[in-house]
């Protein structure tokens, strides 16, 4: 079983990252805005901040500042989308097998957490088969059969790819549901969910399944998180500030004991966002641009995806 990885540098990253966003109309068929783009507004306490106004953030798109046209705050009692969409992702490759306990108690937190109209799906990371319900009980037995497969040593690209290919096959399927945000959560090893692209010297390139991926990602409001089960000391991996996660919008929550309290921000996160309105500048081509929102209110932080197709 690989147990170990090689963090890419930042400027190897840098080079594939973005934001994302998606094309809004309304029911009549007239455009609306150009870009819709997802992003959530924390305080310093990693609490939800709900009455940002269009002066206090900015968006940048390829290096090009944009108007922001709407900013709409969406919180469990404005939200008329639907219930949350959250798709539980659980390593059954890498984690060592002392963290199986670990990794159901974290699955479980989050179908606790639901709530009315809320739809869950559990996925084994070696498997393609997901199965979406609101029924709790059915949700809690599959977490309680979850168990690692012991297998022989595989390649880091294999395993980087099944990562990737499993995040765009997800946020395909979950692409109609509409412009909700929409929430994968990978439980298990940081360093490949995290970090799935193998250094340079190992095995085949992912950079064109990692563009994929967050292609897929921008095109369905999808955000994707990691929770590692190992917590403090864990040293295979990094703070999870600069990974595949946070790429999408997403966080990894890596080096931390609090696992539980990750699900529960996590669970905040995907009901406490804003929808942001710009303009399509006319930079780029068909591939990511870089997306970049900051906020211009002292003691608070926005966070979006960092990539836009």
């Amino acid at each position: 079983m690989v147990r170990t990885l090689r963090l890419l540098a930042p400027c190897v990253l840098a080079a594939v990252l973005g934001t994302a966003a998606l094309s809004a109309q309304n029911p009549a068929g007239e455009r609306r805005t150009a870009l819709l783009i997802d992003a959530v507004a924390l305080d310093s306490k990693n609490m939800p901040i709900s009455d940002l106004k269009v002066s206090d953030v900015e968006v940048w798109i390829g290096h090009f500042r944009v108007p922001i046209e709407t900013l709409t705050p969406v919180t469990p009692a404005t939200d008329d989308r639907g219930g949350r969409i959250v798709v539980l992702v659980l390593d059954d490759i890498s984690v060592p097998l002392a963290m199986i306990g670990h990794v159901k108690d974290v699955a479980k937190r989050f179908v606790t957490r639901m709530a009315p109209g809320d739809t869950t799906a559990i996925m084994l990371l070696s498997q393609g088969e997901m199965q979406s319900t609101n029924d709790s009980s059915k949700l809690l037995r599959t977490i309680d059969r979850y168990n690692v497969t012991a297998a022989p040593v595989t390649r880091l690209d294999v395993l980087g790819e099944q990562v990737l290919k499993t995040v765009t096959s997800i946020s395909r399927s979950v692409s109609e549901a509409g412009d909700q945000r929409k929430t994968i959560v990978a439980i298990g090893s940081g360093w490949l969910l995290d970090r799935p692209l193998p250094p340079p010297s190992v095995g085949r390139e992912l950079i064109p399944e990692w563009i994929e991926a967050m292609k897929a990602a921008s095109r369905a409001n999808v955000n994707y998180y990691v929770i590692d089960p190992t917590g403090v000391g864990n040293i295979q991996a990094d703070s999870g500030h600069n990974g595949f996660a946070r790429e999408t919008g997403g966080q990894a929550f890596i080096s931390t004991n609090d696992l539980l309290g990750s699900a529960d921000r996590i669970m905040r996160e995907s009901a406490n966002y804003y929808l942001i309105g710009v303009g399509n500048p006319p930079v780029g081509g068909t591939g990511l641009r870089e997306l970049e929102v900051k906020s211009l209110r002292r003691g608070v932080t926005v966070r979006a995806r960092r990539a836009i197709h």
